[in-house]
């Protein structure tokens, strides 16, 4: 199953598929812990996997200190993207949190 994955400004980022992230293209981005938090490819911290208004989005509290960088994992084979969705309307995040991936 594949969840969407948009930016505050409600450009399409990419997709979930079996807890990795994917670029609109289908470009591995990284991985989603079970506490939903992001790891990049490189095994560095983003951000969490947050839902505002029924849309998953990836975004950083800017406040917090991040967590020591995980081992990176080995990029899974990638699925045929989906056909991208249309960009949605563009939300105010909270103040302390910013887009993961930029």
């Amino acid at each position: 199953m594949n969840k969407y994955i948009f930016k505050s400004n409600g450009n399409y980022l990419g997709f979930i598929y079996n807890g990795t992230i994917f670029s609109r293209d289908g470009v591995y981005l990284g991985w989603i812990d079970e506490k939903m938090l992001v790891w990049d490819s490189n095994g560095q911290f983003r951000g969490e996997l947050k839902g505002f208004n029924n849309t998953m989005y990836i975004v950083r509290n800017i406040f917090q200190i991040p967590p020591i960088p995980r081992i990176p994992k080995i990029p899974p084979i990638p699925p045929i993207p989906p056909i991208p969705p249309q960009n949605i309307f563009p939300i105010t995040l909270p103040l302390n949190y910013r887009d993961a991936f930029d």
